[in-house]
């Protein structure tokens, strides 16, 4: 149809009733509701009916219905640029990939505002299209050189794209001309992933003059000083950070996380953080403390699900296997999804829920009435203070009983939240004093591992080189230079070893002039170290058949990194702690048979390093036996995980019956 026809359909004075009724539909994360609302009214309004059909179809993952509905709104309407993006980033989803480009790269030309430009490169480069994006807004800066806002988005891009060069040198370009604040501070973000501290340290420093005080500056100026050894320098920033009268929750959530890191921070202080966090983001004033819940101790139960990682991530992998193996007939499921970019994996949850509701921009407020509404008895964080979070619902406690688990390891410091959950070898029972919440234990352990990738164990290198390689692939937020001199006072007794160390931005050369530095002052020379940056899973999966020997980190653990080490056969050496961060190589390798690789301090950390290469037979016997003993342990036993995780609901309900009866 023509234009016109498309005009008659558009609202002349305000949006429909219809329109607004959707949208609250929406907000309660009722989208079948809102479906029905749509379908009922597409003969008083095609065209905003069919966008909205299709908006719906692709926040619930049912893209081929969405491209449907889409494109009867294009018929009505080619020129509008929401039809436009819509239906590239659904054409991307299925995998109509050319298509898909030609409909984004028209979209992004028709951007008016900045916040267009914006909105449509970071979808494009999401859905792993940035490079179309660049080279759309390098033909835009072509014909505005002076445009300074869309230099800054390509630069933007470019650095997620880890064209970092290119990065560096549209920063400056902007600052030469316009010394501004957030362009330091960019830089200065480059600089930190690229290894350069100093360079990052000064940029931060001159964001801070131009915007005194800013939270986001100030942590980030605290995470280089972190990186580049400067501990007391850290501290002072991020307390200075979180000491103003008003912080953002998520740069309070971050400073707390930071604390993990740092080897000199102790586990008394980081749970003082961890409260005071509660006691400013998340007072019990905003806690609902009238529950209407039946307290029906053999009744089933409604279990409600909150995280933003329904989809392709650490997290997602673990509770995809224990949602399969949970118990229908004793528990009702419900998701409440934060997830910001919906993707292949996030219909497959969708469908293991009883209700899903994706909560993704909808107010805390709203987001806890939902939940009220919905009736659940327990109600379950599996982000912590991570990415995202929603621990800001759970501060007004719809469900009466609130439990944190699998995201993050450590207390929320909220007094609304009941239980953690956790095992006797990660948190001991005389560290409960160290949580807000009361310990739930898991008899076979709290961390699960479901290998999700068909690759043969490879022979251990060290029979065809004739030397050992230890191997390190983690964020590399987690190193520090204890941990560094650690690594090389292990490459130092062992004087053929090589250590293979793989990150994002490990790549970069800049970032390997400084590791190399490191090293060399620790007595190890550059040419025994070698760095991988980026790679796909498979990619990643793949290196680990070119090292014998996994280094885990100290004193934050890997969690996920050290299942896929034993997966392919290789051992970990990892040192342990007090705290539970620190504790996480300790439970999964006693939970696999290997619990004499967990060190408790530094110096048996390094002998326990050294003695296993010089037994190269060892070595070679646990790569062929490793992978079927973990298969077999506790690790992988998603039955056993369901069950325990249910036995532990089923405890914390029966306790708040009980506190019913006898209140």
């Amino acid at each position: 149809m023509s234009n016109n026809n498309a005009a008659n359909d558009k609202p002349q004075n305000g949006p429909p009733k219809f329109l607004i009724e959707a949208a609250s539909a929406i907000n309660r994360g009722e989208h079948d509701k809102a479906i029905e609302i749509f379908k009922q009214n597409i003969e008083s309004n095609r065209f905003m009916a069919y966008c909205g059909l299709g908006d719906v179809y692709r926040g619930k993952g049912n893209y081929a219905e969405a491209l449907k509905w889409l494109n009867k709104a294009y018929e009505y309407n080619p020129d509008s640029t929401h039809v436009i993006e819509s239906i590239g980033l659904v054409l991307t989803r299925l995998n109509h990939n050319e298509t898909a480009i030609d409909f984004m790269c028209k979209a992004l030309r028709k951007q008016k505002t900045i916040l267009g430009v914006r909105e449509m490169a970071e979808a494009m480069r999401k859905q792993g299209k940035g490079q179309n994006a660049a080279e759309v807004l390098e033909k835009m800066i072509a014909k505005k050189p002076q445009a300074i806002d869309l230099m800054f988005e390509l630069a933007m891009l470019y650095e997620h794209l880890f064209q970092n060069d290119l990065a560096e040198q549209l920063f400056l370009k902007i600052l030469k001309t316009n010394k501004n604040a957030i362009t330091y501070h960019r830089l200065g973000c480059l600089y930190v992933r690229t290894g350069r501290m100093s360079d990052a340290i000064v940029c931060q420093k001159e964001a801070l003059k131009l915007q005194p005080g800013d939270n986001r500056f100030l942590n980030f100026l605290a995470a280089a000083y972190i990186k580049s050894g400067q501990i007391r320098e850290a501290t002072k920033v991020l307390e200075e950070a979180v000491n103003k009268d008003s912080v953002d929750f998520f740069i309070h959530s971050t400073y707390i996380y930071h604390l993990h890191l740092v080897p000199e921070i102790d586990q008394q202080t980081i749970f003082e953080a961890h409260k005071q966090w509660g006691i400013r983001q998340a007072p019990m004033s905003l806690a609902n403390l009238n529950h209407s819940n039946n307290p029906d101790p053999n009744r089933k139960l409604r279990i409600g699900y909150i995280s933003p990682d329904f989809r392709r991530h650490s997290v997602g992998y673990i509770f995809d296997k224990l949602l399969t193996e949970h118990d229908r007939d004793d528990f009702e499921l419900y998701g409440y999804a934060n997830v910001e970019m919906p993707d292949a994996m996030t219909p497959k949850f969708m469908k293991m829920f009883y209700k899903y509701r994706n909560i993704f921009g909808v107010d805390d407020d709203a987001a806890a009435k939902v939940i009220m509404e919905d009736g659940i008895d327990i109600l379950i964080d599996l982000a912590g203070h991570t990415t995202n979070n929603r621990l800001l619902v759970l501060a007004r406690k719809p469900a009466p009983i609130q439990v944190t688990y699998l995201g993050y390891f450590d207390t929320t410091g909220m007094q609304q939240v009941d239980y953690i959950i956790t095992d006797e070898l990660l948190n001991p029972p005389d560290s409960q004093k160290y949580y807000v919440e009361r310990f739930a234990y898991l008899p076979g352990g709290v961390c699960f591992h479901h290998p999700h990738i068909d690759l043969e164990v490879g022979p251990a290198p060290i029979v065809k080189n004739g030397y050992p390689t230890f191997g390190v692939f983690t964020n590399n937020l987690r190193f520090n230079s204890k941990l560094l001199q650690t690594w090389a006072e292990i490459l130092k007794n062992v004087p053929d070893s090589r250590l293979l160390i793989g990150f994002d931005g490990g790549d970069d050369p800049s970032v390997q002039t400084t590791f190399h530095r490191d090293f060399e002052k620790f007595g190890v020379a550059k040419e025994r170290i070698r760095f991988s940056g980026r790679k796909s899973y498979e990619e990643y999966m793949a290196q680990y058949s070119g090292i014998d020997i996994s280094l885990d980190t100290f004193p934050e653990n890997g969690g996920s990194t050290i299942c896929d080490s034993l997966y392919m056969g290789v051992p970990v050496i990892s040192q342990y702690g007090s705290h539970m961060n620190a504790r996480v190589g300790l439970t999964i390798l006693n939970r696999t048979g290997l619990g004499e690789y967990a060190a408790p301090a530094a110096s048996q950390y390094i002998a326990k390093a050294v003695e296993l290469t010089k037994d190269k037979d060892k070595i070679v016997k646990i790569r062929a036996s490793l992978r079927n003993k973990m298969i077999n342990s506790p690790l992988c036993n998603s039955k056993r995980l369901a069950k325990e995780v249910e036995a532990a609901y089923r405890q914390m309900w029966l306790k708040w019956c009980d506190k019913q009866s006898n209140s």
